[in-house]
């Protein structure tokens, strides 16, 4: 009798044990809700407002920059196309940074007197020529701003006619490559002009391309 009563009360925390296995199972088979992380930047979460609708949306925003527009009512059509069009200077910018220094300045007679060296150039510009440019700069861009702010549901960011017969006869996904691409050198060349930038300011070369300025 004893032995029984002994064994009932080994077996008492085995039954509850198995009772509540299940539960237990239960709880641990639950799938957690995942965390979708960026794919540029793996251990930071995916921004919200960058839901891979855009060419070239890798979800890079670790200041949070486009949540933030969007919940003041932004529009993230606006800032691609300030990225576009930065990135575009940009990549004219890196050829004009070296282009006089490897084949010569223009032909013009106010530009012989002027440094090789792009830091010291744009202080030596003559004042009509800086007129020039400042006006050129304003048409260019109240023709776009029209085209911007135009509020036309068909407007493609970016497209401003220039160089689109390149894209006649071209299938989605090749328009879609092609935009890439642009994007793709248009980061990059802000990244290099950049590098160009404090690379010139503090050797005053830029080994490879130009030995000295």
């Amino acid at each position: 009798h004893n032995c029984n009563k002994m064994l009932s009360l080994v077996g008492s925390p085995l039954s509850l044990a198995g009772a509540s296995a299940p539960g237990v199972a239960m709880r641990a088979g639950t799938p957690a809700m995942a965390v979708e992380r960026s794919a540029s930047i793996p251990f930071l979460k995916k921004p919200p407002a960058l839901d891979g609708s855009m060419v070239g949306d890798v979800g890079f925003d670790p200041l949070g920059i486009s949540t933030t527009i969007i919940e003041l009512g932004g529009d993230l059509r606006y800032v691609r196309e300030a990225e576009l069009m930065h990135g575009r200077q940009a990549m004219l910018a890196t050829v004009g940074f070296v282009f006089p220094k490897l084949f010569g300045k223009l032909p013009a007679e106010w530009a012989k007197d002027i440094s090789l060296n792009p830091l010291e150039a744009q202080y030596q510009i003559p004042p009509v020529a800086l007129g020039q440019i400042a006006i050129s700069i304003a048409i260019a861009e109240g023709l776009r701003s029209r085209i911007v702010f135009s509020n036309d549901p068909d407007y493609v960011v970016g497209d401003h006619g220039f160089g689109a017969g390149m894209l006649k006869g071209k299938s989605e996904a090749q328009v879609k490559d092609m935009k890439m691409k642009e994007l793709a050198h248009c980061r990059l060349a802000m990244v290099a002009i950049t590098g160009m930038f404090f690379q010139t300011a503090i050797t005053g070369s830029l080994y490879p391309l130009v030995d000295k300025f």
